[in-house]
C-alpha cells in the first residue's frame, strides 16, 4: 500500500509543480511541497514494513536500495527547496521518483549482491551515505542541465516560461555548489565505511570487486572536479559543465565495471 501511495503523491507533485510553471499560483507551490513531505513520509513507512519484514536494513535487495534512492532524492528537494525555494527543481527531481519507487515496487526481493548480515554496523553506515551521496550527484547534475538552459534562454533573449520559472544563473550556481560539496563530503563517508565494512566481512579488501572500483572511480570523479574547483577555481559554466560530464562518466564507469569486470 506505501509504494502506491509513494507513487501518488510523487506523481500528484510532478502534476502540481508542472501546473504551477504554466499558471503561476503560489498556492499549487504549497500543494506541491505538501505531495512531496507525503511522499517521502509514504516511502519511509514502506522501507520501515521491509525492515520489519526482513528484520533488518533492507539494503540486501534491489526493491530496498531504489526505495531508499528515492527517498534520498525526495529528501535532496525539500532540503535544497528550503534553501533556495525554487520549486521548478522537482520537475527534474519527481519524475526519477517515481521512476525509482516504481523500480523499487516492481523489483520485489531481487537480491543486489550484497549479505547485509556481514558487518551490519559498517554496512549500515556505508550504504545510506554511499546512497545520499549519489542523490546529491544527481541533483547537482540536474543544476548543470538547469544552467545550460537558463544560459540559452538568456543568450536568445526568449524571456518566457522558462526563463520565469527557472532560478536565476547565479542561485543555480549556488545550488550546484552545496549538492556538489555535500555529495563528496556524504560519498567519502561511504567509502572510508565500506573499506572498513570490506574488512571485518573479508579479512582484506578485494581491490577487484566491482562494487570498490566503481565507488572508487566514481569518487576519483568527483574530488577531481572538487579539489580543482577549490584549488584553480571554476567559472559558473564550467562547474555546471564539470557536474553533467561527471555524472555521464559515472554511469559509462558503471556500465563498463558492470559488463566487463563482472563479466
Amino acid at each position: 500500500m506505501f509504494f502506491d501511495l509513494s507513487i501518488l503523491c510523487a506523481v500528484l507533485a510532478l502534476l502540481h509543480v508542472t501546473l504551477f510553471i504554466f499558471m503561476g499560483y503560489q498556492r499549487l507551490a504549497s500543494i506541491t511541497n505538501i505531495f512531496a513531505v507525503l511522499g517521502l513520509v509514504f516511502s519511509s513507512a514502506q522501507f520501515i514494513t521491509l525492515w520489519q519484514t526482513k528484520h533488518m536494513l533492507p539494503f540486501g535487495s534491489v526493491s530496498g536500495l531504489f526505495l531508499f534512492l528515492s527517498q534520498a532524492l525526495m529528501l535532496v528537494y525539500i532540503m535544497m527547496y528550503i534553501k533556495y525555494r525554487r520549486l521548478t527543481l522537482g520537475l527534474f527531481i519527481f519524475p526519477l521518483t517515481v521512476l525509482f519507487i516504481m523500480i523499487a515496487r516492481f523489483a520485489g526481493g531481487i537480491p543486489a549482491n550484497i549479505n547485509p548480515h556481514a558487518a551490519g554496523f559498517w554496512l549500515y553506515i556505508h550504504l545510506p551515505f554511499t546512497i545520499i551521496g549519489t542523490a546529491f550527484f544527481m541533483v547537482s547534475t540536474i543544476g548543470g542541465i538547469m544552467y545550460f538552459v537558463q544560459e540559452r534562454q538568456l543568450k536568445n533573449k526568449n524571456f518566457g516560461i522558462i526563463f520565469r520559472t527557472f532560478p536565476p544563473l547565479d542561485t543555480i550556481d549556488k545550488l550546484i555548489n552545496t549538492t556538489l560539496y555535500i555529495g563528496f563530503y556524504t560519498f567519502t563517508i561511504g567509502l572510508l565505511s565500506g573499506l572498513i565494512w570490506m574488512m571485518y566481512a573479508n579479512g582484506v579488501i578485494n581491490i577487484y570487486s566491482p562494487k570498490l572500483v566503481f565507488a572508487i572511480i566514481t569518487w576519483i570523479i568527483y574530488s577531481g572536479i572538487t579539489f580543482y574547483k577549490q584549488i584553480k577555481g571554476m567559472s559558473p559554466k564550467d562547474t555546471a559543465l564539470s557536474t553533467i560530464v561527471g555524472f555521464i562518466s559515472v554511469l559509462i564507469t558503471y556500465v563498463g565495471v558492470a559488463f566487463f569486470v563482472m563479466g
